[in-house]
């Protein structure tokens, strides 16, 4: 068999990866994997947009020594097929290099380990002038005037990455400090989703401090854990010859329950509605996140779900995860098991929009508004005059009164708008004020009170007292009064 070998032109090549499509945000979490896979405790993210622009992560990690470092610069280091420590983030070999080349014309890599200091850069108008594959090693002199040098050198060992000649990042600006400041602006946010598992306290593991510009990233839960009115589901665990893929589902509270930083939390800039879905976690690392992969549509009745489904890195072709981490696709058989899953989660879900509010347990409880079908496929929406205070009303009422009454029930619910209840569920832009929204309830419950005859935990249990349920003590507090 006659072979030849070809070399790629170096030129040519690295230009062509810098266009594999990273985002600023995601370019800088891909160099978080590397310092957490370091053993990282602390990382440091700084950046300036003056006349000298750069960004700079460094961290406490385990650092590299010489060799380590030429090797770490190497394009395709490690071979994505290799076996890897169930803690690594890493696949391709191609992160720091590709993710970092995306965004700036030179990569200066420095590691500390004990005493020993090694330093590595990637100047991509040394490779253009050469037509090499050839990485700088930058003098002692040079690097004591990098950013974050003198940081490093207090740590008994780390490495810093330093971004410099930022063309990719502020390609285009007329006001480059503007443009780098834009595009850099929500690096926290996505940081804080990305690694909030890392971030906060988990079973097992110690919290890892991150921080952007001296400001540590915020707390992020997309599930709300630790709101007392989410719904608690029983996770999965699928069986694999590659290993176990667990999936644990949340439904989130009905948007009545939740503070106006809980609405954002949860859904953010997109909404709830925009956020359902799977949430896929590669060894705690958040990878992709409010997507149903197809396998059903977004809609209203989902859109408190959220499915965390944890996978390990020995998933990695099976999944399809690309080089930037930022996508992926479950396997056919993996792929089944989530889509029979799906009708649990979304009936839960479905109860909450529902009934918000209502314990299982009250067996006795009843709507003010009731779902008339008056023949199959067809469906309305009518007051129900079966509540409590309609009730007490009509009793009062003599026959003639009472058919009044009932006919004007009846034009409340013909007269219904639908369509846009259900567009304003969408945009979930239901924010209330916490005291205004007490005052109205005491309101209700002191009327229902005097209409019904009912005591205190009777009329609590009654439509729309009973849809919140985290007022029910302040209530009892002031009909007392």
């Amino acid at each position: 068999m006659n072979t030849l070998e070809v070399v790629p032109d170096p030129v040519s090549l690295m230009e062509s990866m810098r266009a594999v499509g990273y985002s600023a945000d995601s370019a800088i979490a891909d160099l978080v994997d590397n310092s957490i896979s370091a053993g990282a405790e602390r990382i440091d993210i700084e950046y300036d947009a003056s006349d000298d622009p750069f960004v700079a992560i460094l961290d406490d990690g385990v650092g590299m020594m010489p060799d380590e470092l030429t090797d770490a610069m190497r394009h395709g280091s490690r071979n994505p097929t290799d076996e890897r420590d169930p803690s690594d983030l890493g696949r391709f070999g191609l992160g720091l290099k590709t993710a970092s080349l995306s965004q700036c014309r030179s990569l200066t890599v420095i590691s500390k380990v004990h005493k020993t200091i090694s330093a590595r850069r990637w100047d991509l108008d040394i490779v253009q002038h050469y037509g090499r594959w050839l990485v700088v090693v930058p003098e002692d002199a040079e690097l004591k005037k990098l950013p974050m040098f003198r940081c490093l050198m207090e740590l008994d060992s780390g490495t810093l990455v330093i971004w410099q000649s930022l063309d990719k990042l502020t390609a285009g600006a007329l006001d480059p400090q503007q443009e780098m400041t834009i595009k850099l602006s929500l690096l926290r946010e996505h940081l804080a989703l990305v690694f909030h598992r890392f971030t906060q306290n988990e079973a097992g593991f110690n919290p890892i401090r991150i921080s952007v510009n001296g400001l540590r990233l915020p707390p992020r839960d997309p599930f709300l854990k630790s709101n007392m009115f989410r719904q608690p589901l029983e996770g999965q665990t699928i069986r694999h010859e590659r290993g176990d893929v667990h999936v644990t589902p949340y439904i989130l509270p009905p948007v009545r329950n939740l503070t106006a930083d809980e609405i954002e939390l949860s859904g953010g800039n997109e909404g709830l509605r925009g956020t359902q879905g799977f949430y896929v976690y590669r060894n705690r690392r958040l990878v992709i996140w409010g997507t149903w992969f197809k396998l059903v549509p977004k809609e209203e009745f989902f859109k408190l779900t959220r499915v965390q489904v944890d996978i390990p890195n020995s998933f990695d072709d099976l999944w399809a995860l690309d080089i930037k981490k930022s996508v992926a696709y479950p396997p056919d058989i993996i792929r089944t098991r989530l889509r029979e899953l799906i009708p649990h989660f979304a009936n839960t879900s479905k109860r909450t929009l529902t009934y918000p509010g209502r314990k299982r347990d009250t067996k006795d409880f009843v709507p003010l508004w009731t779902r008339v079908e008056p023949c199959h496929g067809a469906f309305r929406y009518g007051v129900n005059v079966d509540h409590p205070a309609i009730e007490a009303l009509s009793s009062k009422l003599d026959m003639d009164d009472q058919k009044s009454l009932f006919a004007l029930l009846g034009l409340f619910g013909d007269a219904l708008p639908m369509e846009a209840i259900y567009a304003d569920m969408c945009a979930d832009h239901r924010k209330s004020d916490s005291a205004q929204l007490i005052a109205t309830l005491i309101d209700h419950a002191t009327n229902l009170l005097d209409i019904t005859g009912l005591d205190v935990e009777q009329i609590l249990t009654i439509d729309p007292l009973v849809r919140y349920p985290q007022y029910h003590e302040k209530l009892r507090e002031e009909l007392k009064k």
